[in-house]
């Protein structure tokens, strides 16, 4: 990467950083450790830790202690920016209409950092500065977080361990044909999102 565009992607990795710490601290002062339940927070977590990883690997290349950001936190990274633009897309497309209130949902409390500017910042990043193309198996990676989220919720709904928290994880209080559509549709989802960030970005020649 050239000198610019690097010192460009530390700025927008130290960014989200901050800002998912000022997000989540929100979220677990309003929810405390149930906030581990919402692919929201889980989803933003992940990005926080990507930004941290991208962040000391960015020093260790502009020092010359590494010629390049390993294939790893790039990949890493990606997949983390998928999960964050999921949760946009949910926010905007699915909860927004539940709650009836867009503006709420996209700008109140922590939620204007993990539901809005995180994953937007992050999206801009990834499409602008990420240093290295990716393959088309990169998306489905990607897929892995959201795979492994919904086994969980839908397991823990149906024991009756958990409620929600998203009304269509609630397998109880909806047919069974309703629970495999939002499974159908956020997974196939989630999928097109990995593909759609890849879009003019993959790796002509490279194995993820």
């Amino acid at each position: 990467m050239k000198n610019k565009r690097l010192l460009w992607y530390l700025i927008y990795n130290i960014t989200i950083f901050i800002l998912e710490c000022i997000g989540i601290s929100l979220a677990f002062a309003n929810r405390g450790t149930s906030a581990l339940r919402f692919y929201t927070q889980l989803s933003n977590l992940f990005l926080m830790i990507t930004s941290a990883l991208n962040v000391f690997a960015i020093i260790g290349v502009m020092t010359g202690k590494i010629k390049k950001i390993p294939h790893f936190i790039n990949l890493l990274s990606y997949c983390s920016i998928c999960t964050t633009t999921v949760t946009l897309v949910v926010v905007l497309f699915v909860l927004s209409w539940m709650v009836g209130d867009l503006w709420w949902i996209l700008t109140s409390g922590a939620m204007l950092y993990t539901h809005s500017l995180c994953p937007t910042i992050a999206i801009l990043m990834f499409r602008f500065l990420a240093p290295e193309k990716l393959s088309k198996k990169a998306a489905f990676y990607a897929m892995i977080p959201t795979i492994a989220y919904a086994i969980v919720g839908i397991s823990m709904n149906f024991a009756h361990i958990w409620v929600g928290p998203y009304p269509f994880l609630q397998v109880y209080d909806q047919p069974v044909w309703a629970s495999i559509v939002w499974i159908i549709t956020i997974l196939g989802g989630a999928y097109a999102i990995a593909r759609l960030l890849l879009w003019r970005k993959r790796a002509k020649k490279h194995t993820s």
